[in-house]
């Protein structure tokens, strides 16, 4: 009898529909209660299967960019923006307000999930002077020069 190394669950139907529960934008957490799975044990088997890892990865870059669409037809959806009132069309505030809501979270969740992707970009900009610094041993002379260069940079 051989001993043959025990299947990988990446390899499991179960392990692929939540790979592409997460990969449509939906959570983990969502994906294990849609499928009857304790987090707990889906996280014990992905930390022995690299495999999973790997498979994991790739459908949370799709679920990304699933939740980042999902943004766009959430703000693009104007069918509910307005309520006919007897006075004719109005702003349904409490609709818009919501709509905003649920994009902003998405928005905030993807930059803290993907930074490098979604979050904000910040760009430093540097700016450099050359100076040339005169040297004399005359400390009065040395003290004139340094207050020289330092004018318009007190500010």
């Amino acid at each position: 009898m051989t001993d043959q190394p025990a299947p990988d669950y990446a390899d499991s139907l179960e392990a692929q529909l939540i790979a592409d529960y997460v990969s449509e934008g939906q959570t983990l957490v969502s994906a294990c209660k849609a499928l009857g799975v304790p987090l707990s044990t889906f996280y014990d088997r992905l930390g022995r299967s690299e495999r999973l890892r790997e498979m994991m990865e790739k459908a949370r870059d799709s679920g990304y960019d699933a939740i980042a669409n999902e943004c766009l037809e959430i703000a693009d959806d104007a069918t509910l923006d307005t309520i006919e009132t007897r006075f004719g069309p109005k702003p349904d505030k409490e609709w818009l307000a919501r709509s905003k809501l649920r994009v902003e979270t998405r928005l905030k969740l993807l930059a803290k999930w993907h930074p490098k992707k979604y979050g904000e970009k910040i760009q430093v900009e540097q700016k450099t002077a050359t100076v040339a610094i005169p040297v004399t041993d005359d400390p009065i002379a040395a003290q004139r020069a340094y207050e020289e260069l330092m004018k318009g940079y007190d500010s």
